[in-house]
């Protein structure tokens, strides 16, 4: 547990104190902001939930024995929007922005990737290993059926018995424990500034977790922070302002200098300095978590600039400067609500209505009661009265159905798909439409009014995208073998941050460096793989069955896109039986088949490719010829080069008899001008003889 004072708040000046005071006024404001929200939000989980009554008028109904009938309608809309989504997912896609960015990293297996495929592989991997699918799931069915639910992204150890760490994405189960900060104007709320995620510990786990911790309330009239047996203990996020020191360093990375300033003296030893800096304004987040009294842990920097906290949002409108989230269903509940009392009234009148199918004077029924009592369950051959009664017994048609009120509940069904904008096309129910385009036209006029929701969960997913992107660098950042996967399901184990000793400088030299580079996250919404390949075969198959030739060239690729055991076999071995030139010769060696012998030689090109040949063999000729001249050439002008030297030394053996006496001195004048007239002597001679 954290005691004492802030580290980190004591160096801006503020206290323990100061920063949960600030906490609790924060907590008190946001769960003001948001009570219409969520107070909407429950009360159409719990009628989503099957309580559509009316407490009192169903208490009142209970007490009176009279039926309140639950009819729920509104189920199968949600599915069907759930339904849209889970086949049509949204995916990750990282677009290079920097040139270096396309720097090539290569795999274990030789394959070849830039940075960007690098990035995407990568989270791609991570939302495979930690289930982001069920996530993104969880958080979109919060949303369609509240209004609003949550995402985060969060770092763990990859293991046990590891000290690197992963990302990961994960939802928000109780949609009603985090608090945002209303005054975020961004539509993923990506500048909110503050941000809580709680959770209600019982005391007897808190005082075993936290057994020095102080507990207390910030209500006296509302226990949001404590009730009688439980303790409210919050992940609190800040967002505050700094400003940084941003190095540009020769090299030709560009970091922070609290980031690399105790390394910089190595980086200095290795040739790397500091070419220039600025200050920059910038965020730092940090991550605590505390009661509304104490700090239980933290505080701990978050190594992003924007809280990990992602919100994924339904259709929204703002009132009074408030935004309201509304649900799939928020204004279809009265609909649903007249659905079920009419069907309830209709069906209590059925129900009351006289169930005796005979009517007649008692006196006629008197000596046959056992015939008259088991008239209503066996199909009896006569009915004997008794003649002596004044009328004999008269049957009595069974009330009418209620044509009105059934209209009316029918009416209600009506009103719900209206409000939700969902119609009998868009449910998979036979309509009016009769031909396919208008079907389709109907079925997409559904999606449109639901595409909202679709759409904010893209954005939502952009966000984490965008928040794994800037994290990759900084948890990724020591050597390592990673693995990055594919929209297929395949996938490939890259080195990273290899540090190389460089053989010709002897230095060592990091390669597949993941921090350089700068990227950008977009979103594409469409069927998955899965779904692609079956919607593929089955468009082949239409295609074929139009135009049958095509089946004789394309036989291989439908059973390839075909989703039962064996597809991919099937494959293999109708490659061998296509027709010959259908295949590449790769192709035809990837597939394990011979290929075929070389069609024999046109006479017309066998006479072009001789004549070309003898050309060659006269340019071959020419050219060893010249460098015959060029090396006869060279013999001479070393000859010449010789005598010259020939001549010089003997010029150096006058002057150094001169000088030791025996011949009369020579002047440097006079010898310089011997020796130029013997190379011009010996040049003259060289060209007579040439």
């Amino acid at each position: 547990m954290f005691t004492g004072k802030d580290p980190i708040s004591e160096r801006d000046g503020n206290t323990v104190e100061d920063i949960l005071a600030q906490a609790r006024d924060r907590a008190r404001k946001g769960e003001h902001s948001w009570s219409y929200n969520y107070d909407e939000a429950k009360k159409d989980v719990v009628f989503l939930a099957g309580n559509q009554w009316p407490d009192k008028e169903r208490i009142l109904r209970e007490t009176e024995g009279r039926p309140a009938l639950v009819l729920n309608q509104l189920p199968k809309f949600v599915d069907q929007v759930l339904g849209d989504q889970r086949q049509n997912r949204p995916g990750i896609k990282v677009h290079p922005v920097s040139a270096d960015a396309g720097n090539k990293v290569q795999s274990m297996n030789g394959q070849d990737y830039t940075l960007a495929e690098v990035y995407e592989g990568l989270i791609k991997n991570i939302e495979y290993t930690c289930n982001a699918e069920a996530s993104y799931d969880m958080a979109f069915q919060q949303a369609v059926e509240s209004g609003f639910g949550w995402l985060r992204v969060l770092t763990d150890y990859s293991d046990n018995d590891a000290f690197e760490q992963d990302i990961k994405i994960k939802s928000i189960r109780d949609r009603f424990s985090v608090l945002i900060d209303p005054r975020a104007q961004e539509a993923d709320a990506s500048d909110m500034n503050w941000c809580f995620v709680t959770e209600m510990m019982s005391k007897k786990e808190f005082d075993k977790r936290y057994p020095d911790a102080t507990i207390g309330d910030l209500f006296e009239d509302k226990n949001w922070w404590l009730s009688d047996d439980s303790v409210r203990v919050a992940e609190y996020f800040t967002r505050e302002p700094i400003t940084r020191r941003l190095l540009l360093l020769t090299d030709g990375r560009t970091v922070y200098h609290d980031e690399v300033k105790d390394v910089l003296d190595e980086l200095a030893a290795s040739g790397i300095t500091i070419q220039r800096e600025r200050k920059v304004k910038t965020y730092k987040v940090v991550w605590r978590k505390i009661t509304a009294w104490e700090v239980l842990e933290g505080p701990i920097d978050w190594p992003g600039s924007t809280i990990p906290i992602v919100p994924v949002f339904g259709k929204d409108i703002t009132v009074d400067g408030q935004p309201r989230y509304m649900s799939l269903i928020r204004h279809a509940k009265d609909a649903q609500r007249m659905h079920n009392y009419w069907m309830t009234t209709v069906t209590e009148k059925v129900a009351l209505s006289p169930k005796a199918p005979f009517v007649g004077p008692a006196k006629a029924f008197s000596g046959y009661e056992n015939f008259w009592n088991e008239a209503n369950r066996k199909n009896l051959a006569y009915l004997p009265y008794n003649d002596e009664a004044s009328a004999a017994p008269q049957r009595m048609m069974n009330s009418p159905m209620p044509t009105a009120e059934v209209q009316m509940a029918m009416s209600g069904i009506d009103e719900i798909k209206n409000t939700i904008g969902m119609f009998d096309a868009s449910l998979g129910r036979q309509g009016n439409e009769t031909s396919g385009r208008a079907i389709l036209a109907r079925q997409k006029e559904g999606d449109t009014g639901t595409f909202a929701f679709v759409d904010n969960l893209s954005r939502s997913i952009r966000r984490c995208g965008k928040i794994i992107v800037e994290l990759i660098p900084k948890i990724y950042d020591s050597e390592r073998v990673v693995r990055i996967a594919f929209r297929d399901g395949t996938s490939d184990n890259v080195p990273i941050n290899q540090s190389i000793i460089d053989m010709q400088t002897g230095e060592t030299v990091l390669v597949h460096d993941i921090t350089n580079g700068k990227f950008d996250v977009v979103v594409e919404t469409g069927p998955s793989y899965n779904t692609q390949r079956m919607e593929a075969a089955d468009t082949m198959m239409q295609f074929v069955q139009a135009v049958p030739q095509a089946g004789q060239v394309a036989a291989d690729l439908i059973a390839m896109n075909m989703d039962w055991p064996g597809a991919d076999e099937l494959a293999k071995r109708l490659k061998k039986v296509l027709p010959q030139g259908i295949l590449t010769e790769q192709e035809a060696q990837d597939a394990g088949i011979n290929p075929p012998p070389p069609p024999p030689p046109d006479p017309k090109v066998q006479q072009m490719q001789l004549q070309m040949q003898i050309s060659q063999q006269e340019a071959q000729a020419n050219m060893q010829i010249e460098q015959l001249k060029l090396k006869q050439e060279e013999i001479k002008t070393q000859a010449l080069v010789a005598k010259s030297q020939t001549d010089l030394q003997m010029a150096q053996h006058k002057a150094t008899t001169a000088v030791s006496g025996q011949q009369p001195p020579i002047d440097p004048a006079q010898l310089e001008a011997f020796v130029r007239q013997s190379v011009a002597k010996a040049l003259a001679e060289y060209q007579a003889g040439a």
